[in-house]
């Protein structure tokens, strides 16, 4: 570990001796000319070297000293060390051809340099630092082999440009006294295999930043963006700006590789990308008004004067405001979409769910409007069924360790999620984004409660299905193998009755005639029990209220409980209420299931069962004062998934309460007009 740290500290002095010396080899080759009086100052600067040494060098001494970046700055380092031996031999170089000492063996040095001292900077920042940026670290797989291969081509091209026979740029200078003849034949061909190398290396190294942004996280992705906003600017700058500003718009590429190195304000890549696309549409938009006010004016009044120019920087003046309001806003729309804009978010969503052929599919549309709406790179939308299971469409790509999530409530409970990948894969989701989509949970929660009451639907239809195919089956048995049997043996005992008769034998005759009228006591018996399993005679016979104070209750009770408790049925309602045929069942059926429950579970010395109208429900509640239980530490039953289900068949609810000592409380509500539920 020590040893580790006495190298790295070893490297951090080697990289700020060699920045220093890079720095000061440029600021003398700007010296020169200043200096000898020699013009040759706007040359010297039209080349990047210039600018690149000491930019280069100053943050790659800065990157040199943090060791999760020491590699770039190393990279840095080198480069700006070439770059100003570059800047320096060509300035002694201009120096010799503007005074004519071009023979003195210093500026024949000088020219050699500016052979070949200009490739290491060139390729080491096109083709192998692509490969290694944010951090100093290229990509994992057949990806890690490319820097060497890299280093290899820039060593080579520079090996042979500095040993290639050729003139030094003086006429009195002799041939590279370094040049090996025995090359030039082949330098044409090598040259252009190691520009095609480097080329394809320069374009992979490019490629490798495409796959880096796409694997990465939230961080490195804007590392990676803020660099490719330093080389988009610059190289922008380059093809429309003029010298001056081609040589300082290179400072962006080391400013930019030093914020992402080190990770300074990562975050304001957006704020700069949508400031800089403002400027630049409204300075192009100014320059074309400035030449067409100034195109006319100089028309219309025959000359151009001070009168055009000052009429086109007015009408640029008028026009600045109105103009830089909608070209942020065209900007904010690129970026964000409809952020600045929620009520036409909202409308679109509002489209999308409007449009849609089924829930589900409303769903999936909504999700893709919210993701175009934002420029959001993905959306996910999970709806939580009645019965467990969850139901969920995704729009883009969504990852779960960078998603943000937003519960969806509707009426004071949770029907489904809404997960939104943060724009640029970033872990922070803007205060602004996060605003509107909490807005936007409203509708979205309604429609997944669409689909929650769609897929409640479709399971209910099939259950009644179900249902109805078991109670014919049921039926059917009980007639073929109960009822039928029956009447078949009271026909055959009435007709054997009628042949003993036929022979005079009435004492027989009235035993087989007992017999029958005892079979078909009992068939009379089964096909009650039949009826009575429809649907309780008792409704028919008392109503609902009345069933359950007659002997509903107490013949539950008796068949539970040895002690019959007190049941106390308190009944709130209208005379004049008649309750559907549907409602009375499962009234009756809830009441009967809950008093079991209550008998088996909690041995109350008193039950109380309270029926009133509720709105448009019929509330029915059954409590006791038994031991109770702690309902989260106890799995419900069949019995309580009966009632339960019996109510949702209605479009009801059934709640229970219970805590260890206070007893236990079941409370129904069931809609009076079913149909309007369903």
């Amino acid at each position: 570990m020590q040893d580790e740290s006495q190298a790295g500290r070893a490297a951090v002095a080697v990289a700020r001796s060699a920045s220093a010396l890079a720095v000061a080899a440029a600021v003398a080759a700007v010296a020169l000319p200043l200096l000898t009086g020699t013009g040759y100052l706007e040359r010297l600067l039209s080349t990047p070297e210039a600018v690149l040494a000491p930019a280069y060098a100053a943050a790659g001494a800065w990157l040199a000293g943090h060791e999760r970046s020491r590699r770039i700055g190393m990279l840095l380092v080198t480069t700006s060390a070439f770059a100003g031996c570059y800047v320096l031999g060509l300035s002694f170089t201009a120096w010799g051809e503007a005074t004519g000492l071009g023979a003195r063996p210093l500026a024949g040095a000088a020219a050699w340099l500016t052979t070949w001292c200009w490739i290491p900077p060139l390729g080491l920042v096109a083709v192998l630092l692509p490969l290694l940026l944010p951090e100093g670290r290229p990509l994992g797989g057949w990806w890690s082999r490319l820097p060497r291969v890299a280093v290899g081509l820039v060593t080579v091209a520079t090996v042979v440009a500095a040993v290639t026979p050729r003139k030094l740029g003086f006429t009195t200078v002799p041939e590279n006294p370094l040049g090996i003849d025995a090359i030039e034949p082949v330098v044409l061909p090598v040259g252009l295999s190691l520009l095609g190398g480097c080329v394809g290396l320069m374009l992979i190294g490019l490629a490798s930043l495409v796959v880096r942004f796409r694997r990465a996280d939230g961080v490195e992705r804007r590392q990676v963006a803020w660099i490719g906003y330093g080389v988009a600017a610059t190289v922008i700058a380059t093809a429309v700006a003029p010298w001056w500003v081609r040589a300082f718009a290179a400072l962006l590429i080391p400013a930019c590789i030093v914020v992402a190195a080190l990770r300074y304000r990562l975050y304001d890549i957006d704020v700069l990308v949508n400031r800089t696309l403002v400027a630049g549409a409204l300075l192009a938009g100014a320059a074309l008004v400035y030449a067409a006010v100034v195109g006319w004016a100089g028309s219309l009044l025959g000359e151009t004067s001070r009168v055009t120019s000052f009429t086109a920087a007015f009408t640029i003046a008028l026009l600045f405001h109105p103009a830089r309001v909608r070209v942020q806003r065209a900007v904010d729309r690129l970026l964000y979409g409809d952020r600045a804009d929620p009520h036409t978010l909202f409308l679109r969503v509002d489209d999308a769910i409007r449009g849609a052929d089924s829930p589900r599919l409303a769903l999936r549309d909504a999700a893709t409007a919210v993701a175009r709406g934002l420029r959001l790179r993905g959306v996910t939308m999970s709806v939580h069924l009645p019965d467990g299971a969850d139901v969920e469409t995704s729009t883009g790509h969504v990852d779960p360790r960078l998603a943000i999530s937003f519960t969806l409530d509707l009426h004071g409970e949770s029907v489904g999620v809404l997960h939104a990948m943060p724009r640029n894969g970033s872990a922070i989701l803007d205060p602004q984004d996060r605003v509107v989509l909490a807005a936007l949970t409203g509708p979205l929660a309604s429609t997944a409660q669409a689909v929650r009451l769609t897929h409640h639907l479709e399971r209910n239809r099939d259950r009644l299905v179900t249902t109805r195919e078991e109670e014919r089956r049921r039926l059917r048995r009980d007639l073929h193998d109960g009822l039928g049997p029956q009447l078949a043996a009271i026909a055959m005992t009435v007709d054997t009755a009628g042949r003993v008769l036929g022979r005079g034998d009435t004492g027989r005759t009235a035993r087989l005639l007992g017999v029958a009228v005892d079979q078909t006591a009992e068939a009379i018996a089964d096909v009650r029990r039949l009826v009575r399993g429809l649907r309780p005679p008792a409704l028919d016979e008392f109503g609902l209220v009345g069933a359950l104070t007659s002997s509903g209750l107490a013949a539950t009770a008796a068949a539970e409980a040895g002690d019959i408790p007190s049941i106390t049925v308190d009944a709130e309602l209208d005379s004049s209420l008649e309750l559907p045929a549907a409602v009375e069942v499962a009234a009756y059926r809830i009441v009967q299931e809950a008093v079991g429950n209550a008998l088996r579970h909690d041995a109350p010395r008193q039950i109380t069962v309270t029926l009133r109208e509720a709105g448009d429900n019929l509330a029915v509640t059954v409590s006791d004062d038994g031991t109770g239980f702690d309902p989260a530490a106890n799995r419900a039953g069949v019995g309580m998934a009966s009632m339960r289900e019996r109510a949702a068949e209605l479009g009801g609810t059934v709640r229970l309460e219970s805590a260890p000592g206070r007893g236990t409380t079941v409370a129904a509500l069931l809609p009076l007009r079913p149909g309007d539920h369903a």
